[in-house]
């Protein structure tokens, strides 16, 4: 529920506040965050008393390392500076709303493993952003289809492919980035 509702909140308000005030809000929660991070990893004590007092919301791998909030962050800020608007907005969706589902139908109908991942994960993680993808293209008019869709393959290859970094920063960097490139060569054709 963190991973849905917190990582698209930014995303949601992205639609009703000026980009200006929405990058001051997300650079400076970003900062504090990543600071708060810094601190916390640095110095043991501190990172004990987190995880005793926070350990509920944290992943057993996140005692030890950034946590997956740190690297969401990190991703909205760089896809709001990065892209156009709509297609930050997408592929923030697309990490906060694909990537829960891919967990959650993973973890409950997973029966295929690829990559340490389940098969029926990923599909649910592209179907969901197939549909966030029609969504932004029919109710939003700000991107064509074959954008979207690029987004969408895009986000699902980046969260089931075993890339060395959080995929809660690798799925909006290269699901916006391809969406960006789909897009300028569309332009051009």
């Amino acid at each position: 529920m963190w991973h849905l509702l917190g990582g698209s909140f930014f995303p949601v308000i992205a639609v009703f506040i000026p980009m200006k005030t929405l990058l001051i809000t997300v650079g400076a929660i970003t900062a504090v965050f990543v600071t708060w991070e810094i601190v916390r990893l640095t110095y043991p004590r501190v990172n004990q008393w987190m995880v005793s007092y926070l350990g509920v919301i944290l992943k057993t791998k996140e005692a030890s390392r950034p946590t997956g909030t740190s690297y969401l962050l990190l991703a909205s800020l760089i896809a709001f500076l990065s892209f156009e608007k709509y297609v930050a907005i997408s592929c923030l969706l697309f990490l906060s709303v694909g990537d829960a589902m891919a967990t959650i139908i993973g973890e409950k109908y997973g029966r295929r493993r690829l990559f340490n991942k389940s098969l029926e994960g990923s599909l649910a993680c592209l179907l969901v952003c197939l549909l966030i993808g029609v969504i932004m293209v029919v109710g939003g008019r700000v991107m064509l289809l074959p954008v979207a869709v690029v987004g969408a393959v895009t986000a699902t290859m980046a969260e089931l492919l075993p890339f060395p970094v959080d995929d809660n920063l690798t799925i909006p960097i290269f699901s916006g980035g391809a969406m960006t490139l789909t897009d300028f060569i569309l332009a051009r054709l």
